[in-house]
């Protein structure tokens, strides 16, 4: 592909007339809302490829854990210029300034496990695919069955003891850190920042085996993102009794938006409690410079 005729190049506000015009087919994308953020932003960066002036694809990334972990996300295409390798051009050239940048030990994209055609184009530029995740959102409570009832779990408030939980951790069912709705990254501490900690509620069961992270989540609707490593939701004593506590808490919350794995969603008995999504499945590469030194779980 000619890069002269296509250019792949960043977007400005100048270019938010030509992503209004592109034929995506989504109704009332947020992407135009939060334009003039997302390319004002010192961790998100929107690329576009043009063919003879018009704006055919766009798609970006977003930096988190101190600019080391990178996300791709945002992709969009015009509906009548779609399987053209467009996509596949586009991404290739974020994923190679992403490479040149000598920060970064991960780059990551998450879809839906039956997308295949952008599965396709992430395995094209050499993302390797990785965990499935179950996103469920707890709307209806009264609904719980089969659960294993008990108190609600002890809240820490130190920061330092939040961090020491964390890092204690050394069997994660989830295979990952669901550090936002729709973005989970590898498990990693430079990820559990003051700021991130100070922001999110922990819970410890009585014996201490168990804990759990809530932090409030802005999304389309603003969830309780729940945080737990494990696949026996329903077997821990308490646990369903503090995320709703929690939920009852932040009454602005939709609801407890929890991250399960294949097995833990096996596990459920009842889904009428929750929203469901179709599974989702995290792709994922270690970077060059980084392969010899990390010891990250690969996504």
């Amino acid at each position: 592909m000619n890069s002269q005729v296509m250019p792949i190049k960043k977007l400005s506000l100048h270019d938010l007339p030509a992503v209004k015009q592109m034929n995506t087919g989504i109704d009332d994308d947020y992407i135009i809302r939060i334009f003039d953020r997302l390319i004002s932003s010192d961790t998100q960066e929107l690329f576009g490829l043009f063919r003879e002036g018009k704006l055919v694809s766009i798609g970006g990334y977003s930096l988190f854990g101190e600019n080391q972990y990178a996300m791709i996300g945002r992709l969009r295409s015009d509906l009548t210029l779609r399987s053209k390798g467009y996509s596949t051009a586009l991404l290739s050239q974020v994923v190679k300034e992403l490479r040149d940048m000598p920060e970064i030990k991960w780059i990551g994209a998450n879809t839906h496990l039956s997308n295949y055609p952008t599965r396709k184009v992430l395995e094209k530029i050499g993302l390797q695919p990785g965990q499935v995740s179950h996103y469920l959102t707890l709307t209806s409570p009264e609904k719980l069955n089969g659960h294993t009832p008990g108190k609600v779990w002890k809240g820490i408030y130190d920061i330092k003891e939040k961090f020491s939980y964390l890092l204690s951790l050394s069997d994660n069912a989830l295979g990952l850190f669901p550090y936002e709705c729709y973005y989970p990254l590898p498990y990693d501490q430079v990820l559990f920042t003051e700021k991130y900690l100070e922001d999110a509620s922990m819970y410890v069961n009585p014996d201490q085996t168990r804990f759990v992270l809530i932090k409030n989540d802005q999304k389309k609707y603003q969830y309780s993102h729940v945080k737990y490593f494990w696949n026996d939701h329903y077997q821990q004593p308490g646990f369903f009794e503090t995320i709703y506590d929690h939920w009852k808490k932040n009454k602005d919350n939709y609801g407890c938006w929890i991250d399960f794995s294949e097995e833990g969603f096996k596990q459920i008995p009842y889904l009428s409690p929750y929203e469901v999504q179709d599974p989702w499945i995290l792709y994922g590469i270690v970077t060059r410079h980084n392969q010899a030194r990390s010891n990250l779980p690969r996504a």
